[in-house]
């Protein structure tokens, strides 16, 4: 009884273990196909097709072209913290702590490109869908509170300003690299992206510190 027990134990994790990987890969599929189409212009049979997998199976996993999304997007954020945590356990210096998360939120520009065309793709969702709204809230809420927890702990080592409004700093942080990015990706002419990076992290710093020559 025990052995039939445990063997259907094992049967169960290796389906789970199946359906996890059978849905990653259909999220990876829909991150590639939405960067190259777009949100209005993919179907189901194009995330089939780009997976290796059959249309049915993307219903199975998922309740439509909506639900497949919002997954999409919990993936991303669920990654974007994943990549900049792993960094940030690295140092306890606050200063560095900050710099390495601007570095990974400008980096992102060059090493994931995609990642902002199928963002903006969202984004244009915002305004007639609840749902994707409120999911698009929710990262953009991510990236202000990593951020925020950053400055806290700066300034409750003495490294960044007491007087700092850590919200409205955090909020100027995120839009500036956000802004910054969606342009370069729009026009990558349109200006030196790495001398530019290089001094708005720079002057970001400045204007925090405590001391302007630690």
């Amino acid at each position: 009884m025990v052995m039939k027990k445990q063997g259907k134990e094992t049967e169960d994790r290796k389906s789970n273990d199946i359906s996890e990987m059978r849905r990653a890969q259909l999220i990876r599929a829909a991150y590639k196909v939405v960067s190259k189409k777009g949100y209005y212009n993919f179907t189901i049979k194009d995330i089939a097709k780009e997976s290796g997998l059959s249309s049915g199976l993307v219903h199975y996993y998922f309740k439509d072209k909506q639900d497949l999304l919002l997954n999409l997007l919990k993936d991303i954020n669920s990654n974007m913290k994943l990549y900049l945590n792993r960094e940030l356990v690295l140092t306890q210096n606050p200063r560095e702590k900050l710099m390495t998360y601007m570095n990974q939120a400008f980096g992102l520009a060059e090493k994931e490109k995609e990642y902002f065309y199928v963002l903006i793709d969202f984004w244009t969702q915002t305004k007639h869908n609840p749902r994707m709204r409120q999911a698009n809230n929710k990262l953009m809420q991510s990236y202000r509170d990593e951020c925020a927890a950053i400055l806290k702990e700066g300034i409750s080592k003495g490294v960044f300003r007491e007087e700092i409004d850590v919200a409205f700093a955090a909020t100027t942080i995120v839009s500036v690299i956000q802004g910054t990015i969606v342009q370069y990706v729009l026009d990558n002419q349109a200006f030196n992206y790495e001398q530019y990076t290089t001094t708005i992290k720079d002057y970001i710093v400045s204007v925090l510190l405590k001391e302007k020559n630690p």
